[in-house]
């Protein structure tokens, strides 16, 4: 029996007076989706945070906002397979800075063993921080990446089942944390509240796309061979014979867009799909999430995911393991939403059809998702598992 992870507390008690714990973190970018998490855990009482980003990784950089960041250089050694160096990843493992390091788990970088060895040397709690695993896994990467990972003083996953698998093969249950990978709910709400406080305008935007019938199936992300967004179209050939009035909706811009709609047109469902191009603005996404029954992301999904729930859609996607990120840890069959045999479309269809055929059931779990991205992996508890984890160290220090 694995053990459980241990309490990640959202209020951690601090001394009045006590100096605050100097936390340094590095990661490879900061996306737009990280700033509330860097926003939250800088707002922790106690907690003096500061990010250090590569200015050089395909990631778009935001600006630091709500918290103090550093702009850093990664120096490339190898190309293929692609190798980096971090000199400020060395340069700030001092004790007269900072009191704890944290640093992404990406074995990819060959500054973060260095990192780790010379803190450890100078008195510097650490951690690590990530997935656990990859999608290509192997021993060899998982012998090098857990190696890695039990040099730090803790580790934090982004999700329970890849920390209960780490757990089971080298025990001390009591330094690995989880910090549930999560989206800042607080936008989807306000625009998802703001149209469902309009309902004569949202009842016109369902008649201009034709959503009124349905059901709607709804698809948002990048159109790659990866995400095999062919396979819903294909199941929509199947699913119009008991749903005449069926729309499937896609969202989204990339190199599979001409072949997705040469699918669509030889499978002859191109009359009841919508392609939109991308859409980025959450405002004008909430009306197509709101409209729609089911979200079907057929293979790859991430934090997608949570995206949909937080709109209360249940979500079909492929029981394929080595192709989920950390987020499918959320779903649960017949709670918030399916997985079907990877690869069939038979099976996609018979699916998606088994959980619209049941009103009832449908929306119960409509309200599953949306508990489930609301109050099971919200942003809030994502941190939480953050400071656990960093005062956990802290309290270990010599």
């Amino acid at each position: 029996m694995t053990d459980s992870p241990p309490p990640t507390p959202a209020d951690a008690p601090v001394s009045a007076g006590t100096p605050p714990i100097r936390l340094c973190l590095f990661q490879p970018a900061l996306p737009k989706y990280r700033i509330p998490v860097f926003r939250e855990l800088a707002s922790r009482p106690g907690i003096d945070f500061h990010l250090f980003y590569s200015a050089d990784e395909p990631v778009k950089n935001v600006t630091p906002d709500g918290f103090k960041g550093s702009s850093i250089t990664s120096r490339v050694l190898l190309k293929k397979p692609r190798l980096l160096w971090r000199q400020a990843q060395i340069d700030n493992v001092d004790p007269a800075r900072f009191d704890v390091i944290m640093a992404g788990w990406n074995t990819r970088y060959l500054s973060l063993v260095p990192c780790l060895l010379l803190a450890r040397k100078r008195g510097i709690p650490t951690i690590v921080w990530g997935h656990g695993y990859s999608k290509q896994e192997a021993f060899s990467r998982r012998f090098l990446r857990d190696s890695i990972g039990n040099l730090a003083n803790a580790i934090v996953f982004y999700s329970s089942s890849a920390r209960n698998r780490f757990v089971e093969r080298h025990g001390n249950g009591h330094r690995v944390f989880v910090a549930p990978n999560s989206l800042d709910q607080r936008e989807l709400k306000a625009a998802r509240e703001s149209w469902l406080a309009r309902p004569d305008e949202l009842q016109r935007f369902k008649e201009k796309h034709g959503l009124l019938s349905g059901p709607v199936l709804l698809f948002v992300s990048r159109l790659s061979s990866e995400n095999r967004t062919d396979l819903l179209l294909r199941a929509g050939a199947i699913l119009r014979k008991q749903y005449p009035s069926l729309k499937i909706v896609i969202i989204g811009a990339g190199d599979q867009e001409a072949d997705l709609r040469a699918v669509a047109r030889e499978n002859k469902v191109d009359d009841l799909t919508v392609f939109t191009g991308a859409i980025y603005d959450e405002h004008e996404l909430a009306p197509w999430f709101i409209s729609s029954d089911l979200f079907v992301y057929p293979r790859n999904v991430g934090l997608s995911l949570l995206h949909a729930m937080g709109y209360g859609l249940p979500v079909i996607t492929t029981d394929y393991e080595p192709s989920w990120a950390p987020e499918v840890d959320a779903l649960q069959p017949w709670i918030n939403g399916m997985t079907y045999s990877d690869g069939s479309v038979d099976a996609l269809a018979h699916v998606v059809g088994a959980v619209l055929s049941d009103r009832e059931r449908l929306e119960q779990m409509k309200a599953n998702a949306y508990r489930t991205a609301t109050e099971e992996y919200n942003l809030f508890k994502m941190v939480d598992g953050m400071e656990a984890a960093i005062r956990y160290v802290f309290s270990t220090r010599r």
